[in-house]
């Protein structure tokens, strides 16, 4: 111990238990000349500690009967102040105390271990999952070379529409449309020379041919038409004629006179085949057999075409 009296031993206090100057509460061993290591706390294990200036029987260097007066310490009795020695070890802990210090420091070494594992373990996947999610190279691709720009226009389609919508749309195309004059704006397109959708340059012409519109008829005017074609391939007969036979069938005067004038008839050749008819028959003067065509109500020009043919 570091804590030694430099005074005479006769100043000294007797060996013994004292009054620990550096434990507050504890009692520590005079061995007559020096503090010793030896020290006791309160009420340790139940027993209590030797009383101040008893000496005890088990302390080295100490002899006599336990619990023999001892006056104060040398620093009461000479003022001279005797340094104790510190004991520096571990502090007194009961079994179960040192149980739970044992098992706090396997749980601290465990959570080390664990840690330290996992971050081997997360240092090994971390690469990997680089590696897998890393982008790939871009790979530079050359752009297509421009196509040079048609800016000719389309032929639109006019098959099917009337002369004056084909117009229009050929117009607006930028195109020009060519076609017979005699062709009227209902009429419907039935050619075009530039099929739909060919490319051209602005101010192209198109040809275009038509038709005349089919005329709508109404059920009595089909009919009287029929009658009047089914008259005429059975005998040669005039208009006037043909129309008092369709009336006499019970047609009305307008609906004869439509299907007379709508049957094809060529009214010359009808004449001539009348006339042959009646030489078929019977003998005829010229003027006989023109009173008798006359009759059946052919006009001059047609009799005179009826009787040129048969030889009159």
């Amino acid at each position: 111990m570091s804590g030694i009296n430099n005074n005479s031993s006769s100043s000294l206090p007797v060996a013994g238990w004292y009054p620990d100057p550096h434990r507050a509460g504890g009692q520590r061993y005079w061995d007559g000349a020096q503090w010793t290591e030896h020290v006791a706390a309160p009420e340790t294990d139940g027993n209590a500690a030797p009383a101040a200036g008893q000496p005890d029987a088990g302390a080295p260097g100490v002899t006599g009967t336990p619990g023999a007066g001892l006056s104060a310490p040398a620093s009461v009795a000479t003022g001279v102040t005797i340094a104790a020695p510190v004991k520096r070890g571990l502090p007194t802990l009961k079994w179960w105390q040192w149980a739970l210090v044992a098992f706090g420091a396997l749980m601290l070494v465990s959570i080390i271990v664990g840690s330290i594992g996992g971050g081997r373990d997360q240092a090994a996947v971390t690469p990997a999952k680089s590696a897998s999610t890393a982008p790939a190279p871009v790979r530079e691709v050359e752009a297509p070379a421009a196509q040079p720009v048609d800016d000719r226009e389309k032929m639109p389609g006019l098959v099917g529409h009337t002369v004056a919508e084909a117009r229009a749309a050929v117009e607006a195309a930028g195109f020009v449309i060519e076609m017979p004059v005699d062709i009227g704006d209902d009429w419907v397109v039935l050619t075009q020379t530039i099929s739909e959708g060919r490319q051209a340059d602005a101010g192209t012409a198109v040809f275009i041919t038509a038709e005349a519109p089919k005329p709508v008829y109404t059920l009595a005017q089909q009919n009287a038409i029929g009658k009047a074609q089914s008259y005429l391939s059975f005998a040669g007969f005039s208009r006037v004629g043909l129309i008092d036979q369709l009336e006499y069938e019970g047609y009305s005067t307008e609906d004869a006179t439509f299907g007379a004038d709508n049957a094809g008839a060529d009214w010359n050749a009808e004449c001539a085949e009348k006339a042959a008819s009646y030489l078929e028959f019977s003998s005829f003067s010229r003027q006989g057999l023109y009173d008798q065509l006359a009759y059946e109500g052919f006009a001059d020009a047609e009799i005179q075409f009826g009787l040129a043919a048969v030889g009159y």
